[in-house]
């Protein structure tokens, strides 16, 4: 019983990890629907774990299921986007000054090794990398943040927040990445957390301003 459970659970979080990744990337796009046969034939997977995928990635807000009319991309809107940075800032905010003055040698230290993996892809031009080098820099922060909770709320967010930043052009997200990286390490290394608030208060501005100029195509109504 234990192998099935598990077995099943499995299933279950390829669908989702591969359907997440396919609409935080674009290649499913606002309302496009998912469509049952073709994903349980791509995965090889029956009705109830499809299901559980579904309801999963609605918890992450990147699709919707509607009764008898089964399950779609959810849209991508302004007055969304707006809400998810939004909350993104004071969840970001509170990362850093809860987690920056209880940082040891060790934390800061590794902190930095990513933030150098970081800068080797972006430099090399190995976009993909890079985004999961910021990623990982991210994660980081929330393990260390000293709320269980607040990690918990921030990592249910990140899904919306990853699709969003996906529109805007690669290099100078990631631009904005390597500056908020290289201002949160110094800031640990001296356990100044006003410090890394204020870089990420900046920064989190310029990456706002820049989805509110994004085209009206990248939007529903």
């Amino acid at each position: 019983m234990g192998s099935v459970t598990r077995e099943h659970g499995s299933l279950r979080e390829n669908v989702v990890a591969a359907l997440r990744a396919d609409i935080i990337h674009g290649r499913l796009e606002p309302g496009e629907p998912l469509r049952t046969e073709a994903i349980m034939q791509r995965f090889g997977v029956s009705n109830s774990p499809l299901r559980e995928a579904f309801a999963q990635l609605a918890s992450e807000g990147l699709v919707v299921v509607q009764r008898n009319r089964g399950a779609s991309v959810a849209p991508l809107s302004r007055a969304g986007a707006h809400d998810v940075l939004r909350l993104g800032a004071l969840f970001l905010e509170h990362v850093l000054r809860w987690g920056v003055p209880g940082y040891t040698p060790g934390d800061v230290a590794a902190l930095r090794r990513t933030s150098l993996d970081f800068e080797l892809a972006y430099r090399s031009g190995d976009v993909a990398t890079a985004y999961a080098e910021a990623d990982r820099f991210g994660a980081a922060l929330l393990e260390r943040c000293g709320s269980p909770e607040l990690a918990h709320a921030f990592r249910a967010l990140l899904p919306q927040l990853q699709r969003l930043v996906r529109l805007l052009d690669p290099f100078g997200y990631l631009a904005l990445q390597g500056s908020l990286q290289s201002a949160v390490v110094a800031a640990a290394a001296d356990r100044d957390a006003e410090s890394a608030v204020t870089a990420a208060r900046s920064v989190w501005r310029q990456v706002t301003r820049a989805v509110e100029d994004l085209g009206d195509d990248h939007f529903g109504a």
